[in-house]
């Protein structure tokens, strides 16, 4: 019996049914752009670095903004008095602020118009306190020329009165550039001798470090003496 034999076949490839290998890039050419992405990144780097340092300032100024028309809405609704200051400090070889709200235990004014609880660390914790990264409190020559700010503004950090906290880990820390809200909703600065006085207006400035990009990102918060209205001007 005759096995069945299996007819040769050739096949052979079709050059018209498969697509021609197109060219890659060379490395010549690979390098060229990655010189050119390189070159751009060195010349936008500065833009963008800057762009987030003035992003994390008008973030730092709302989040006061916050903090301190919470502490005039607890003045008015305990009818008492609320301390709002400031402790600057270095961390990590950065500056920074500390900031603090607080309320006298007894929420009254001595006979005298001095606040004695606070001059004796006899206090409440208003609102928790809150740490600004990457920023000092600015003077008013810093923040002046902001569009909209009133003018006849005083500076908080002009004032010279100070008070103390303590904070968990440290020793005792000093408040300054303090701003105090009556139960009316009025803001007050406290004199040398700790008797409050109505501002007309009152501005605190914040200014972002480090000091080469301060003059092009600062951002401030003004205050009007009466209403208590809280206002945020930035650049």
């Amino acid at each position: 019996m005759e096995m069945p034999t299996l007819a040769a076949t050739s096949h052979r490839l079709n050059p018209g049914k498969f697509p021609r290998f197109k060219k890659g890039f060379t490395l010549v050419e690979l390098l060229c752009v990655i010189a050119i992405i390189s070159i751009l990144a060195a010349a936008c780097g500065p833009s963008i670095a800057g762009v987030a340092t003035g992003d994390r300032l008008t973030n730092n100024i709302y989040e006061l903004s916050g903090l301190i028309q919470q502490s005039r809405m607890t003045a008015v609704a305990q009818h008492t008095y609320v301390w709002v200051g400031f402790h600057a400090y270095t961390q990590n070889g950065n500056p920074s602020l500390m900031v603090a709200s607080v309320l006298p235990s007894s929420g009254l004014l001595a006979a005298n118009g001095i606040q004695t609880d606070i001059a004796n660390n006899q206090y409440q914790i208003s609102t928790s306190r809150f740490v600004i990264r990457n920023a000092e409190l600015a003077t008013t020559g810093n923040y002046k020329n902001l569009p909209g700010l009133d003018t006849h503004n005083t500076d908080a950090a002009s004032q010279s009165y100070t008070f103390q906290l303590n904070i968990p880990g440290t020793s005792n820390a000093t408040f300054s550039e303090v701003i105090v809200f009556g139960p009316n909703g009025e803001v007050n600065l406290p004199q040398s001798d700790g008797t409050l006085q109505v501002a007309q207006c009152v501005g605190i400035g914040l200014t972002a470090v480090p000091g080469s990009a301060s003059s092009l990102h600062s951002a401030a918060i003004q205050i009007h003496g009466l209403s208590g209205q809280v206002s945020v001007f930035q650049q």
